[in-house]
This record gives C-alpha cells, structure tokens and sequence, in this order.
C-alpha cells in the first residue's frame, strides 16, 4: 500500500511533495517488514499466560508429619479431629481453614533409636524415620482440593516429580482425562521453634496437565518453646494476586504461533497504515483484486472476465476515467456516459442503500399526493352536483 504511493501519485501535487511521500512510505514498510522479522522469531519460543480467577467455597490442604520417634507425634489444637495416623512414624493432617495454628508436641520418652546411626539417605521416601534426626520434625505439603459450588472439585495429589518419572518411563498415558498434579514442599522443622508458613495456591494449565504451585514460604517466629514443642501457623498468602481468601486462580499457558504472528502483524500493520492516513489522507479504493488480477489469468477465464465487464461499462458514449468526455464518439450523449459512471460508482464503490429508501419514501409520497387530489377533485365537483340540484 504504502509503495503504492510512489508510482501512483496525484496530478496535483508537486514534485517535492511526491518525494516527501514517497521517502515517509519507503520508512514505514522498513518499519513493519523489521517487526515482521521480530515477532516470526517469537514462533514456538515464546508464550503468554492468561490469568483466570474463580470462586471456591473451601480450600482444603493435606499435610505428613513425620518424625523418627515411634508414636511420639501429639497434637494439641482444634485440628484434632483432622489427623490420621498413618504409620506410627507418620501423620496426617487436613486444614480446612485459611489461618490454622498448630501445637505440636513430640513425646521423647517413646524414643526407642536415639543410639541408631542415622544414613541421612534422602533417595527413599520423604518420611523415612531413619533418615530424620531427632530433633526435628518433617513436614510435607502433599495434596491440595479445592471445592465449588457449580462444577466437580478439584484435587491435587500426584507428584509432580513422579508425573515426570512416569512419563520418562513411559508410563502413563494422556487420553481425554486431565491430569492434575502438585508440587509438593517439605520442610525440616526443629524443636522448641515457632514457624510461620504461608502458601499461595496457583493453577498452572498445560495441555491436560494441572500442576499446582503452593508457592510455600517458611518463616521462623521469635517465640521461646519447650525443648519438645512446635509451634506453627499455616496461612494463605493474601496479596494482589489473589482476590480473597474464596478465590483459586488459574494460569494457562499458550505458546505463541503462527496465529499470534499474524495477529500482532495485522494490528501493528493497521496501526501504520492510519499514522499514514493521517499525515496523508485516503489512497484511491481498489475493487480489483488478485484474482481478477492475477489468478484468473488464463486466456478463458480472462477473456469471459472482460466481457462481461465491456457489456455493462463500454458503450457508445466511451468509457469512463480512461477517456476524456470531449472526445467521446459523435453522436454520444452525454446522458448515457453520465449513467454509465454512476453505474460504475454503485457497483464498486458507494452503497446505494438509503438512496433506494429516499425514493422509496419519495415515491409512496407521490402517491398520496395523487390520492389526496383525486379525493379534493371529487369533493368539489360532489358539492357542485348538490348546487345544481338545490
């Protein structure tokens, strides 16, 4: 378009001028052919998140804690009735709540390995007992749920690392079902402390994968305890991000393709295109297009495209905007290369739409016109008629 402006130019305008144009066209196509250039690198090597926020009525977060004393975890809170015992190392624990504080108690006199030589051998399972020491207790996040109101819940409970494993492994399969995974976190917490832990839950979509990143942080808090206690506080992290405490947020993850490519370039093409309106005004419509131009090239197919245009457009009087009315034929009228003009302009170019309702409008209104006169005609000559007869 804009080159298009240096070969087609207006018999008004000056030299100068043609050139000024023609200078500020050649910078604008560099300027979009080099953002061409920027965004086709982005195919398949970038990628964009959309945010996406929904009401829950209940967040749920399911925790382990282990230790390496036999029977020597005790919990002394209102989330009494929220633990399990799994082993006699182990526990676990459900809050239902977005602030909970837990007081636990480890009861030492059930130690029955103090003397053991601890491995520290970390590849087995997070709560082996043999790999903890005793002064400290391990905690893992391990599965999270959310609930709502008008769709199924959703839960988290598969590691994301063994997710990994499975698919090097070639272990699983992705059908229609989606896959829902959670990163999970552990923490080594020693006793007579305080901690504060706060998380912030977010959905991150990937194809049929769900992962959930709890985004723990853990905070230790000037408290003195005993030597056998534990003080904690799990919170949610309410911050921007997240809207309250009843909301879950969701981000999908969509890499940019040849889609995006094409969008960005036609937005930014458009956006050049009026800065270039702007200092210069409209170019010339052109209703041709590649196919009469080029597609259609055949000697057929070009041949039937150029008389049925010759039917309508060529006649006695010339043609119109490519020869001059003063040498029109002899015996032309002017009427007939008038009509084929405005013939030419309501096909490609205007819309004739309210000029048809205008004389629609105009025509019915010269009908009651008529009928209105009739009807006066005919009263008059009534009233005569009853003159006569009196």
């Amino acid at each position: 378009m804009f080159l298009d402006t240096i070969c087609n130019y207006r018999s008004t305008e000056p030299i100068w001028f043609r050139f000024f144009r023609g200078f500020f066209a050649i910078i604008l196509t560099g300027i979009i052919i080099y953002y061409a250039f920027i965004q086709y690198q982005k195919v398949g090597t970038e990628a964009s998140t959309l945010i996406k926020f929904e009401q829950v009525t209940e967040h749920i977060l399911n925790m382990s804690v282990c230790t390496g004393i036999p029977n020597g975890i005790e919990f002394i809170s209102d989330a009494a009735d929220a633990v399990t015992d799994v082993t006699k190392f182990r526990k676990n624990v459900s809050l239902y709540n977005n602030d909970f504080w837990l007081n636990i108690t480890i009861n030492t006199t059930n130690n029955n390995n103090m003397n053991e030589n601890i491995s520290h051998n970390f590849n087995g399972s997070y709560c082996n007992p043999y790999t903890i020491p005793n002064n400290l207790l391990f905690l893992s996040l391990e599965s999270f749920q959310f609930s709502f109101d008008n769709k199924p819940d959703l839960i988290f409970n598969y590691d994301t690392y063994d997710l990994y494993n499975a698919i090097t492994n070639n272990n699983i399969t992705f059908g229609d079902n989606e896959i829902r995974t959670i990163e999970t976190a552990h923490f080594s917490l020693y006793l007579a402390s305080a901690y504060l832990i706060t998380y912030k839950p977010i959905i991150v979509y990937y194809g049929v994968v769900h992962i959930l990143e709890l985004n723990p942080r853990l905070e230790q808090l000037p408290i003195q305890l005993g030597s056998n206690e534990i003080y904690l506080n799990i919170r949610l992290n309410l911050n921007s991000d997240m809207l309250n405490a009843g909301t879950s947020r969701t981000e999908t993850t969509r890499q940019y393709d040849y889609t995006d490519f094409i969008s960005n370039l036609g937005g930014f093409y458009g956006a050049i295109a009026g800065i270039f309106f702007l200092f210069f005004g409209m170019q010339r419509h052109k209703p041709w297009g590649l196919a009469q131009k080029y597609l259609f090239s055949c000697t057929r197919c070009r041949k039937s495209l150029k008389i049925y245009f010759a039917r309508k457009y060529v006649s006695s009087a010339g043609i119109p905007l490519v020869e001059k009315i003063n040498k029109r034929p002899e015996g032309s009228s002017l009427e007939e290369r008038v009509q084929i003009l405005e013939t030419l302009l309501r096909d490609y170019y205007l819309d004739d739409y309210y000029l048809k309702k205008v004389k629609d409008v105009r025509t019915k209104h010269k009908k009651l016109v008529k009928k209105y006169n009739e009807m006066n005609r005919q009263g008059i000559e009534n009233t005569e008629l009853n003159t006569l007869i009196v």
